[in-house]
């Protein structure tokens, strides 16, 4: 069943006036639960003012979406509800911290969800652990951490709520090549223990393939496509001309196929290319 659903979303900055804009075009989606899709588009594709509609921060010009089969936007009363279903974690999210303590950060968005206070308690426990939270930290200011520390409490504070869809934007944007495994890291294990559906933006491909099952191409305010992650960088030659980099990996197996050596597998991460490279090769050696 689709926990997201759009039918010919379209959203128009500065409608009626001379800066008149479509950001999103007509877009018609199915999001699956369970899915791990990565998110992919150049700058000003549309990609950011698309997943803005599917917890209600932006109200469509036309066209609808829906969560867990409700439709947004159709009874206001229902729409609060209706937004905690779906968890936004923004680029940078660390910005946003402002408790006492990290404890009362991730308890701040279950307490507005009305939960008491032993379930409040147990999440912020659960989801503590499982972004590596050690309790020492629990009763320290946000402020006193290191900059991975903030990020993965600013997460933690959205994981909090059980949203049946977590989507995060650039969640490892300006760490380091450590800190960027770790926070990749965190969230592949949450999607492993929840098994809900993870929308990860991202700008790049070596991320995006790693990690995700699924991919959504937008493409000046339009769905190129959403489908498996082999099959998407199946169509390397289309994402390139979108001026989209797929994986460097990619980029050297498609070279050797040009070159007369075809693998006969679409390769899109460097171990399951060096694998295919050594099944190769042993095989080659034992002729």
């Amino acid at each position: 069943m689709a926990v997201i659903k759009t039918e010919d979303l379209t959203y128009v900055y500065g409608d009626g006036t001379p800066f008149r804009k479509v950001a999103v075009d007509h877009v018609n989606l199915e999001i699956e639960k369970g899915d791990f899709a990565g998110v992919i588009g150049h700058t000003g594709s549309g990609k950011s003012t698309l997943i803005q509609h599917f917890n209600g921060l932006l109200k469509p010009t036309s066209g609808s979406v829906y969560i867990d089969g409700e439709r947004l936007w159709d009874d206001k009363a229902r729409l609060r509800s209706i937004r905690f279903k779906v968890g936004l974690v923004f680029q940078y999210p660390e910005y946003q911290l402002f408790e006492e303590t990290v404890y009362k950060d991730i308890a701040f968005g279950p307490k507005n969800m009305g939960l008491d206070e032993e379930e409040i308690d147990r999440r912020i426990k659960e989801t503590a652990k499982l972004v590596g939270l050690s309790d020492s930290v629990m009763q320290k200011s946000p402020f006193e951490l290191s900059g991975g520390q903030k990020r993965r409490v600013a997460i933690a504070g959205v994981m909090a709520m059980e949203p049946e869809v977590l989507i995060l934007d650039e969640p490892a944007s300006g760490l380091d090549p450590k800190g960027r495994e770790q926070i990749l890291g965190m969230i592949k294990e949450y999607h492993k223990a929840k098994g809900n559906t993870v929308l990860l933006v991202s700008h790049s491909m070596e991320d995006i393939a790693r990690n995700v099952n699924k991919i959504l191409v937008m493409n000046d305010s339009k769905l190129f496509c959403y489908d498996d992650t082999a099959k998407v960088f199946h169509r390397s030659a289309e994402l390139e001309k979108m001026g989209l980099a797929v994986p460097q990996v990619t980029r050297v197996f498609s070279r050797l196929k040009a070159m007369g050596f075809d693998m006969g597998e679409d390769v899109y991460t460097v171990k399951f290319g060096s694998s295919l490279l050594l099944d190769k090769l042993g095989r080659k050696s034992a002729k």
